[in-house]
């Protein structure tokens, strides 16, 4: 059925970059091509924090009040407080954005900008 659709193909434009896309499927199927793949190395897991080290990371390198740190992660205070005093832990998401102002504390600047 292919071929006689490969034969009876105009061999222009679109015509010919289905021809051309069928007979690359057809290959695939048939093992004699493989699929180009990606491969991304995934990054390790968030850290977890400590209450010493947020307070540290808020008061020594960023230079925040609990309400301004609060405003910069996108949470209330009362959360910056409880992570601080040990009572809750930020999630995945907070422990990222921890990581990467400690790692790169002109961030906040670029994001309250």
């Amino acid at each position: 059925m292919f071929r006689i659709f490969f034969q009876m193909a105009k061999s222009t434009g679109v015509e010919q970059e289905l021809i051309t896309g069928l007979k690359e499927v057809l290959d695939r199927k048939r093992g004699k091509k493989k699929l180009p793949g990606r491969r991304r190395e995934l990054p390790a897991p968030a850290p977890e924090w400590s209450a010493r080290a947020i307070k540290q990371s808020r008061e020594g390198t960023m230079h925040m009040s609990q309400t301004e740190f609060a405003a910069l992660l996108n949470v209330k205070a009362p959360t910056v407080r409880a992570w601080e005093q040990g009572l809750n832990v930020p999630s995945g998401a907070a422990s990222r954005l921890l990581q990467a102002l400690e790692t790169d504390p002109t961030l906040a600047e670029k994001l309250t900008a």
